[in-house]
């Protein structure tokens, strides 16, 4: 059998005008593509909205997600779902992302990251709340194993900073790496609301079924790795600066 690693993200903190309370899990699974080339992997990613009460309604519109140093060829697969690859990474005006996908599919303009459909979202009704997309890598490194690649993305992920009390429900703009957007969001405080949320990984099960036990990572840490996805994130911010403002 081959091997797999997975981890799950729990979607609960906002980055947006403030926590509207809607929540949501992204379920990174990966694996070996099994071809001729050995630093060449799988990933099998599980989007859901798990918004319960207070939220009355709500749609999963897009979610984006940083990479960390190493990755290549990065080829993504919609599977058939609503989420089509955005030409651009900007969930809102402040934050740039490696990947991003929406329900937007506007075929004259290009799918935008910060868009989407909310009839074309995951809701919160069962047998529409989910949906799994997937892609296939390179990782550059030693031989890097299914379980060391997993490791990147999770340290990536994990330098997450939250806000202290008050504001235990918000996240420091600047450590967001992963996130979600959605729209259509109805309670009793909100009327047709949106939010863009992000969150942390939960604790690694140990050795669990289908999981490799996780082992050190050759390649990078997470300091490298944010250092890296924050220095991208930079240029790209500058490149478009420099095009919107031409000299």
């Amino acid at each position: 059998m081959a091997a797999t690693s997975s981890f799950i993200v729990d979607l609960n903190k906002s980055f947006g005008d403030g926590y509207t309370g809607v929540t949501g899990t992204m379920d990174f699974l990966f694996g070996d593509a099994g071809d001729t080339d050995v630093n060449t992997y799988t990933l099998d990613l599980t989007i859901k909205n798990t918004s319960a009460t207070p939220i009355t309604s709500s749609s999963l519109t897009g979610f984006a997600f940083d990479t960390p140093t190493g990755v290549g060829s990065f080829t993504y697969n919609r599977n058939g779902t609503n989420f089509y690859k955005a030409e651009d990474g900007e969930i809102s005006n402040t934050q740039s992302f490696n990947f991003c996908a929406s329900t937007d599919n506007n075929i004259n303009n290009g799918t935008q990251c910060g868009a989407g459909s909310a009839a074309q979202g995951l809701t919160m009704t069962p047998g529409n709340n989910q949906a799994t997309v997937k892609y296939t890598f390179n990782f550059a490194g030693l031989t890097p194993t299914v379980d060391d690649v997993s490791t990147a993305f999770l340290n990536l992920f994990s330098g997450l900073q939250v806000s202290p009390p008050p504001n235990q429900n918000e996240a420091v703009k600047d450590s967001v790496v992963l996130a979600a957007r959605f729209q259509a969001i109805y309670s009793p405080t909100q009327n047709d609301g949106s939010d863009k949320v992000t969150g942390k990984p939960r604790d690694k099960p140990d050795d669990g079924p289908g999981d490799e036990v996780p082992g050190p990572l050759p390649v990078l840490g997470a300091a490298a790795a944010f250092v890296k996805s924050r220095q991208l994130r930079r240029r790209l911010t500058a490149a478009r600066t420099a095009q919107q403002n031409p000299g």
